[in-house]
C-alpha cells in the first residue's frame, strides 16, 4: 500500500497541487491551476481596500435603489398633500410619475409638469421657512415647506459617540455639522440657511455662505417642523386634522404557526381586531391617526431633548437595515442535503452555526486564542493566567492589540505573538457586562 500526501497552496488567482509518494520517496503529481483574481488587479496586495470586480455594478445598484425610494416617498407625501389641499395637482398625475407602466415603460413614468406644480415648486422654500415661524402662510405655501424637507432630510445615524467623524468635522468642499450647530445657535435650521443665502443678483462669497454643500442631522430637520407645525396649524385648522394610515404585512409560516398566531394577537392588541384584516399571508392595518403623525411621526420633549419615532412618518420614515439571517450557511456537521424533484436541484436543509457576534461563539473563539498562547520554550499559560485574559477579552467593546494581553499578564519573556497581533474581543459579553453590578464576565469556562 502506497501512502502518499496531498500538498496546496492556494494564492490570490492560483491553486498550486503536489502528490508525494511518501514510500518511495519521489512526487507522483505537480501542477498548477491559474483562475482569474476575485478583485481588481490594481488593488490586489492592499488588504482592506481590495476592491471586487462587482463594486461599479453593486454601487450602481445602490443607486437606482435610492432614486427608486427617494420618488416613494416624494410621491407619497404629494398624495398626503393633494387629500389636504397643499399641492396644485391631481392623484392622476402622481400616479403616472410613480407607478410603473409595462406598455410605455419609462416614456410612461413622466414627473408632473403642470403650470401650477411649477409654479409651486418655483417658490422659495428657505425663504418660507424662515417666515413660517413669524408669518401665517396659506396651504399652499406649508405644502411646499414640506415637500422641501422631503428632499433634504439630512443624516441619521445610530452611533452612540455623535461628535467625531467626517460629518461632524467636515472635509473638503463640505462644511461639517460642528459649523452648522455653530450657525443654528437658537434659530432653526432653515432660518440659518436663509439668513446665509445670497439675496437676489447677490454674488457667492464662500463656503461657509453656502446653503448646501453641508452635513446636517434628521434632528435638525425634526425640531424645525415641530416649530412649524406649532406656529402654522392652528390658523389653518390642521392642529385636528386626521388620516388614515394604511399598511400591509407581509406573514411567513404556515396558518397553524404559534409565532404567526402571536404576531396576529399583538397586532389585533396594538391596532383593534377591526383594524387588521386577514387575507392569507398577507395583512392590512388600518388606523386613523393626527396629520401630524402622519407627517413627522410621533415627536416630544424629554428633559428639553427631543425623542420621536417616525414608524408612521411620510417625512422622516428610515428604513430599517435589511436582515442579513439568510446569509449564514448550514451547519457542515447538521447539514443535510437532499436533492429536490420539484425545484430540481440540491438543497442543504438543517441548523444554521451561530452568528460571529453570538456570545457563545465569542467565547469559543476566546478560549481557542488563549489555550493557542504560549511564552518562553513554548510553556502554555497557567489556569489563572488564562482566567485572566478571558475577563479582559471579555471586558474590552474593540479588538485590541496583543500587547495589553503581555501586560496583563506581566511575562517579560517573548509570547508566541507579536505586539501588534489584532485580537478580537468579545464585543456582545462586554456590552451585556455592563448591565451587571458587579461587572463579571457573563460567561466563564469552568
Amino acid at each position: 500500500m502506497i501512502e502518499t500526501t496531498l500538498g496546496i497552496d492556494t494564492g490570490t488567482n492560483s491553486l498550486g497541487i503536489s502528490v508525494i509518494d511518501n514510500t518511495n520517496q519521489k512526487i507522483l503529481y505537480s501542477g498548477v491551476r491559474i483562475f482569474q483574481e476575485g478583485v481588481l488587479k490594481e488593488t490586489i496586495g492592499q488588504g482592506d481596500k481590495e476592491e471586487s470586480r462587482n463594486a461599479k455594478r453593486r454601487g450602481c445598484r445602490q443607486i437606482r435603489r435610492q432614486y427608486f425610494r427617494k420618488r416613494l416617498r416624494k410621491a407619497k407625501l404629494l398624495e398626503v398633500l393633494i387629500e389636504n389641499e397643499m399641492c396644485p395637482l391631481s392623484i392622476e398625475e402622481v400616479k403616472i410619475w410613480k407607478n410603473w407602466d409595462t406598455q410605455k415603460k419609462s416614456d410612461g413614468r413622466m414627473f408632473p409638469s403642470s403650470s401650477q406644480f411649477i409654479e409651486w415648486l418655483r417658490m422659495n422654500p428657505y425663504e418660507l421657512r424662515a417666515k413660517a415661524l413669524l408669518e401665517d402662510l396659506t396651504r399652499m405655501e406649508l405644502g411646499r415647506v414640506f415637500y422641501h424637507l422631503i428632499q433634504r432630510r439630512g443624516f441619521q445615524t445610530g452611533r452612540k459617540n455623535k461628535d467625531t467623524g467626517t460629518i461632524f468635522k467636515g472635509k473638503e468642499g463640505m462644511m461639517g455639522i460642528d459649523n452648522t450647530n455653530l450657525l443654528i445657535q437658537n434659530k432653526t435650521l432653515g432660518t440659518a440657511l436663509y439668513e446665509i443665502m445670497p439675496k437676489e443678483n447677490e454674488p457667492y462669497q464662500d463656503l461657509a455662505h453656502r446653503v448646501r454643500a453641508r452635513y446636517t442631522l434628521r434632528k435638525m430637520y425634526i425640531e424645525e417642523f415641530d416649530k412649524i407645525w406649532a406656529r402654522q396649524a392652528p390658523h389653518l385648522g390642521l392642529e385636528a386634522q386626521t388620516a388614515s394610515l394604511r399598511r400591509s404585512i407581509l406573514l411567513s409560516g404556515t396558518d397553524q404557526s404559534v409565532r404567526r398566531e402571536k404576531r396576529l394577537q399583538n397586532l389585533a392588541t396594538v391596532y383593534g381586531a377591526e383594524n387588521v384584516d386577514v387575507h392569507g399571508n398577507q395583512i392590512t392595518i388600518r388606523k386613523e391617526i393626527s396629520l401630524k403623525e402622519l407627517l413627522g411621526g410621533n415627536i416630544r420633549y424629554v428633559n428639553d431633548q427631543i425623542e420621536y419615532k417616525s414608524s408612521n412618518s411620510v417625512l422622516f420614515w428610515q428604513r430599517p437595515l435589511r436582515s442579513q439571517k439568510n446569509l449564514l450557511s448550514k451547519c457542515v456537521f447538521e447539514g443535510r442535503r437532499f436533492y429536490d424533484k420539484i425545484q430540481g436541484k440540491w438543497i442543504i436543509s438543517g441548523p444554521t452555526p451561530a452568528p460571529i457576534s453570538h456570545p457563545l461563539f465569542e467565547e469559543f473563539r476566546a478560549w481557542q486564542f488563549i489555550n493557542n498562547i504560549t511564552y518562553g520554550t513554548g510553556k502554555p499559560l497557567e489556569p489563572e493566567q488564562k482566567k485572566a485574559v478571558f475577563e479582559l477579552m471579555c471586558s474590552e467593546k474593540k479588538d485590541f492589540k496583543f500587547s495589553k494581553i503581555a501586560k496583563k499578564l506581566s511575562i517579560n519573556t517573548p509570547f508566541n505573538y507579536d505586539e501588534e497581533t489584532s485580537v478580537s474581543a468579545c464585543k456582545t459579553i462586554a456590552h451585556l457586562n455592563a448591565l451587571f453590578v458587579n461587572n463579571k464576565p457573563m460567561l466563564e469556562k469552568h
